[in-house]
């Protein structure tokens, strides 16, 4: 979506990033108020919804695991795929084809931060930004430098493994588009279930072994997604940085940086847009600004997800020890 602002109106989202008084009355550190929901789409393995700002930015991540083949760079891991659609409802401009480009985009940027960028791209980048030497680029390929443990995915070297097929929707697009996706993903990781597989001999010794599935939940296993990272887009306006941009700033912006950090505060990938240069010594700034800031907000969505799967494992919705998450599923930052 292209806004068309007045002078005045410029002038004024200008000013108000300045003073650190946003708009919406935010600070430039500020994210908008968050709704997280579990659980959404009841034929997905795993899935999750997240509205930015009460519907502002809304999206919705669904995950798929299927038998599938392994890689043969990773013959005994299991493998992730990203896509990214967005409704027409979240943009016109979307409509037939229009948002193919973006999509395609998105879905990269997203498999960069739970897979690991290829070596001389994004990884790079990540370490120069960040002052590193001598470190080695993630794999191009599943593997080590993965955010999930991916060989927890095979089932049979070189022959079958689990396949995680990430499919993204965006239903409204009102600036942060990229970072709430990331949020989303987390979640419907943590919700997917694996189901039970078991291996079964022929009747005659030359028969190959058949896999038997047992979805039953209590038999299914969850994934580990304390690795996985989440966004953070410092959107550059004039001399400042802000996070969670709205439409309006991203309007404005200079250049933006999205920045995938995880618990640890590590960096996995980094991706710039946007048509104006960044400074090594600002993008550092920034990267580091990044980080801290993406340690507070894994915090509150990783305490979300735990107190929703203490919920489901307790089968007691009344329970209320965690701040991070309220009753409508609202995580506090």
């Amino acid at each position: 979506m292209v806004l068309s602002l007045s002078v005045s109106e410029r002038a004024f989202v200008r000013d108000g990033i300045e003073q650190s008084v946003r708009v919406d009355g935010r600070a430039r550190e500020d994210y908008r108020s968050m709704v997280l929901e579990l659980g959404v789409v009841p034929q997905a393995s795993g899935s999750a919804r997240l509205r930015l700002g009460g519907g502002c930015t809304d999206v919705m991540v669904a995950v798929k695991a299927d038998i599938g083949a392994p890689s043969k760079e990773n013959p005994g891991h299991g493998r992730l795929q990203c896509s990214v659609e967005l409704s027409a409802s979240a943009d016109p401009m979307y409509e037939g084809r229009g948002g193919d480009g973006l999509g395609v985009e998105l879905g990269k940027a997203l498999e960069r931060s739970l897979l690991g960028a290829s070596a001389g791209g994004m990884a790079s980048l990540s370490v120069a930004a960040s002052g590193e030497r001598g470190s080695t680029a993630h794999a191009a390929h599943h593997g080590a430098g993965a955010a999930l443990d991916m060989s927890l995915l095979g089932i049979q070297r070189g022959k079958t493994c689990w396949v995680l097929q990430v499919d993204a929707l965006v239903l409204n697009a009102e600036g942060s588009l990229l970072d709430a996706l990331s949020i989303a993903v987390k979640a419907a990781l943590a919700d997917t279930k694996i189901p039970k597989v078991t291996s079964v001999a022929g009747p005659n010794a030359d028969d190959p072994a058949e896999l038997e599935l047992d979805d039953d939940p209590d038999e299914c296993s969850r994934l580990d997604v304390a690795g996985v990272p989440l966004i953070v887009t410092l959107t550059r306006v004039g001399s400042h940085a802000v996070v969670d941009a709205t439409h309006e700033e991203e309007a404005h912006m200079t250049a933006a940086l999205s920045v995938a950090v995880d618990a640890k505060g590590l960096v996995r990938s980094v991706g710039k847009r946007g048509g104006g240069g960044v400074d090594l010594g600002v993008m550092r700034a920034m990267m580091k600004n990044a980080r801290d800031i993406g340690g507070d907000l894994i915090k509150a969505v990783d305490g979300f997800l735990l107190t929703a799967a203490s919920r489901a494992g307790d089968g007691d919705d009344d329970e209320d020890d965690d701040d991070d998450m309220d009753e409508d599923g609202g995580i506090d930052m």
